[in-house]
C-alpha cells in the first residue's frame, strides 16, 4: 500500500478540489507562488494610487475653476458701480444734457482701481519721460529706438503680473 499512498493522496486531493500537490516552504514553487500573489498585491495597490490620482486632479480642476469664476464675480462687482455711472453719463450726453469732464475723470480713477486691485497695472503715463523699453513700449510712429533711449509716454499700457497685455504708445522727445 505504500506504492499507492501517493496516487491515493492525489486521487483524495482532487476530488476535494485541492491542488495536486502542496510545495514545501522554500522550495521553487512556493516562491513562484508568493511571487505571483505580491504582484498581484502590487498591480492592485497600483490601480487604486492611480484611480486616487485621477480623483485628485479632477478635485484640483474643479477648485482651479470655482476659484477662477469666483475671482471674476467678485471683478465685476467692483466695476458694477463705475459702470452704472458710465452708462448714466452716456445717456445724458446722447440726451443732449451737459456732462462733466471732471465726473468722467473720477469715473476713469474709480475703474482703475478696481482693476488695479484685480492686478492690473498701468504701464507708463500719459506725458512721462521714460527709457525706451522693447518689452514695454511701442514707438506711435518710425522706426523703434534703441533700448534705454528716452521717449514720451503717449498712451499708457497695462499689464498682468509679468504679462504685458499692451504696450504703452510711445514717442520721441522731439515729437
Amino acid at each position: 500500500m505504500n506504492q499507492n499512498t501517493p496516487y491515493l493522496r492525489r486521487l483524495w486531493a482532487a476530488i476535494l478540489g485541492r491542488p495536486k500537490t502542496v510545495a514545501a516552504p522554500g522550495t521553487p514553487t512556493a516562491n513562484r507562488g508568493n511571487l505571483e500573489a505580491e504582484l498581484r498585491d502590487r498591480d492592485e495597490r497600483i490601480a487604486a494610487m492611480e484611480r486616487e490620482y485621477a480623483q485628485l486632479q479632477e478635485d484640483k480642476a474643479r477648485a482651479v475653476a470655482e476659484s477662477g469664476g469666483e475671482q471674476l464675480e467678485r471683478l465685476f462687482k467692483k466695476l458694477c458701480s463705475p459702470l452704472a455711472t458710465l452708462s448714466t453719463l452716456a445717456h445724458a450726453a446722447r440726451a443732449g444734457q451737459p456732462v462733466e469732464v471732471r465726473d468722467l475723470a473720477d469715473l476713469v480713477v474709480s475703474l482703475e482701481k478696481a482693476l488695479t486691485a484685480a492686478g492690473l497695472e498701468r504701464v507708463g503715463e500719459p506725458g512721462v519721460e521714460a527709457a525706451f523699453d522693447i518689452a514695454l513700449h511701442q514707438r506711435m510712429s518710425g522706426g523703434a529706438p534703441h533700448g534705454g533711449a528716452p521717449v514720451k509716454v503717449r498712451l499708457p499700457g497695462y499689464r498682468l503680473g509679468a504679462k504685458v497685455l499692451q504696450k504703452a504708445m510711445v514717442s520721441g522727445r522731439e515729437d
